[in-house]
């Protein structure tokens, strides 16, 4: 169990920590995707306004005068000789009428067409065509401008950040998980040495109760033989028995829940198991009025332990029979599909249960649907979960329908 709890800290801290990480990373390059295009539809539009040439240099440079509106954070004076372009124009029939390369030797006039055609083909205003950022112009006179610009330098920096981000991000990934994994020790040890300390504590005090269990068993006997059977003393008997099961039940549940407990394996015939589990049911169901109704798949073998089967199946039909509504019934299924076994106990209730989960926790009832006068420990489900995990199969607990609730096995054949 302390192992369980460990891989979940380990898994909820690296998926929390993953999650912060992808969404920082995720931020920082869109917002450098998005700086890099706005500074190309910067220069795209400087560019359409002025026919496809930069204006004066002066004019680009010029600060601001007061009360003015502050000069272009984007494009300097400078802008005009860093920036690489070539414009084509088309008429109103989107023919290319015109390629001009001159500002970039990268392309030429073929080049240049055949991005062009692509830009004109994809029926969009702007956007990105390998390194060029593109922009189409409709004009008053209704031809076309194509203005291209080489974002290569800013989109290779964005590449190269990205790269970065992503090995950095792994990296670091991997480093936080080599400390959660070494701490998550250190974390879980005082919970671990709790329940090492309550397992303990149950098994000295399950062997120390067995001994005065036996001496009041004993004299109980005496009185019998002595005065008869009694009232008290079989109700003596009754609560004997009653703190005896108590007891075998707990050492049962306190070792399979060690890390160490390895159950034993073997062939076991679940059908005929579950069926002689079952028909002492049958006949105490006629005597409540409880129809104890089973469909059970005949010859499914599993690989695991006859005593522990027998208990599963002894504790599911023992609950039901437990809490059956009068008059009313019991169903047993049994049935195996693609290498996996399903058992479902169902029975009709009086009141169904408010919270399905904690019916597996230990010594738990509900005052509605789990009364003492029903005899029993409230640990009979827990230890049934308990033998279900160590076959690494899981078991729960619904309800069919308003009336009725149900108890599903799902365990692996071998």
């Amino acid at each position: 169990m302390i192992e369980k709890l460990r891989k979940k800290f380990i898994l909820v801290t690296m998926a929390v920590v993953f999650l912060v990480m992808f969404v920082v990373l995720v931020a920082l390059n869109v917002t450098n995707y998005f700086h890099a295009a706005e500074r190309a539809d910067e220069i795209l539009s400087i560019l359409a306004e002025n026919g496809g040439e930069f204006p004066d240099g002066e004019l680009l440079g010029k600060e601001s005068e007061p009360g003015s509106i502050p000069p272009n954070q984007v494009v300097s004076a400078e802008t005009p000789f860093e920036t690489r372009y070539f414009t084509v124009i088309t008429n109103s029939n989107r023919q290319i009428t015109q390629i001009d390369t001159t500002k970039i030797r990268s392309v030429d006039s073929e080049a240049g067409q055949i991005y062009a055609e692509e830009a004109l083909t994809s029926n969009k205003t702007k956007g990105y065509l390998d390194d060029f950022r593109y922009k189409v112009v409709e004009k008053e006179d209704g031809t076309f401008l194509l203005l291209f610009v080489d974002s290569q330098r800013e989109l290779q920096t964005m590449r190269t950040f990205l790269q970065n981000s992503l090995s950095i991000g792994l990296i670091s990934l991997a480093f936080i998980f080599l400390l959660v994994f070494y701490f998550s020790k250190k974390i879980v040890k005082p919970v671990q040495e709790s329940i090492d300390r309550q397992k303990q504590f149950i098994t000295d005090m399950g062997h120390e109760i067995k001994t005065p269990l036996a001496i009041i068993s004993a004299n109980n006997d005496v009185q019998q033989m002595l005065n008869g059977d009694t009232e008290w003393t079989k109700s003596t008997g009754k609560q004997i028995r009653r703190l005896n099961g108590l007891m075998e039940s707990m050492l049962q549940l306190t070792q399979m829940e060690e890390e160490t407990y390895q159950p034993k394996i073997e062939s076991v015939d679940f059908s005929q198991v579950l069926r002689e589990a079952c028909e002492p049911y049958i006949l105490i169901g006629e005597q409540k009025n409880v129809t104890v109704s089973l469909n059970i798949q005949p010859n499914i073998i599993i690989q695991a332990e006859m005593e522990a089967i027998n208990k599963l199946c002894s504790l599911l039909m023992d609950n039901a029979n437990k809490y059956v509504r009068e008059p009313g019934t019991i169903q047993v299924r049994l049935d195996s599909h693609q290498h996996k076994i399903r058992l479902i106990v169902s029975n009709t209730v009086s009141e169904m249960p408010q919270n399905f989960d904690r019916l597996f926790d230990r010594f738990y009832r509900e005052d509605q649907a789990r009364r003492h006068t029903a005899g029993g420990y409230g640990i009979g489900l827990s230890l049934a979960a308990a033998i279900v995990e160590s076959y690494h199969g899981q078991i729960k607990a619904s309800p069919l329908n308003e009336e009725t609730i149900a108890f599903e096995v799902v365990m692996p054949l071998k």
